[in-house]
């Protein structure tokens, strides 16, 4: 494996984990958007701009992280001074993409699971006590499910990911090429 590879793994990687942080903060910023009632419309507004800001964000990262790995690793010059050395291993990039998609949806798993029992048992809690704080129970059930399928999802199907980035990634790159040309 090239010095190039092993950059373009971690930079996959580290993608990979910058993106579902920022599901996370993104559901949470909906989260709270639902549970403030009393915003005035600039307010709410202004809100709302810094969630499609911070959306925007988020999908450039991914698609710069994911997709234009190799774009990211030339402009940063990562590779610089290692071109003539290898790392010996015999594995190959998709199985390490996928051995980092089954660990990065088993951390998103790890986390959420207990927070989803957590929230079930205050929904339950509240709802015996009569307490009138569902709503915002429910919106975090919701959320936490969400993670606890997204994390699922993301360890049993690491392989079609791993197929998708590869065939989007050599997609981006013969059109470099061709624009290159």
């Amino acid at each position: 494996m090239k010095v190039k590879t092993f950059w373009l793994i971690l930079l996959k990687v580290i993608g990979f984990f910058l993106v579902l942080n920022g599901v996370n903060l993104l559901m949470q910023s909906f989260a709270m958007l639902s549970a403030v009632n009393t915003m005035s419309k600039d307010n709410l507004l202004g809100f709302a701009l810094i969630v499609i800001l911070t959306i925007l964000i988020y999908l450039f990262v991914l698609w710069l992280f994911v997709f234009k790995t190799s774009w990211l690793i030339d402009k940063l010059h990562l590779a610089r001074g290692f071109e003539d050395e290898k790392v010996e291993t015999n594995i190959e990039l998709t199985n390490i993409l996928s051995v980092a998609i089954i660990v990065i949806g088993g951390m998103l798993l790890i986390q959420s699971l207990p927070r989803l029992c957590q929230q079930i048992f205050t929904f339950f809690q509240m709802k015996s006590m009569n307490i009138e704080q569902e709503s915002q129970t429910k919106g975090w059930i919701i959320l936490y499910f969400i993670q606890v399928c997204l994390g699922y999802l993301l360890m049993t199907n690491s392989n079609r990911i791993t197929n998708f980035i590869n065939k989007r990634a050599s997609s981006d790159s013969t059109d470099e090429n061709k624009q290159s040309e």
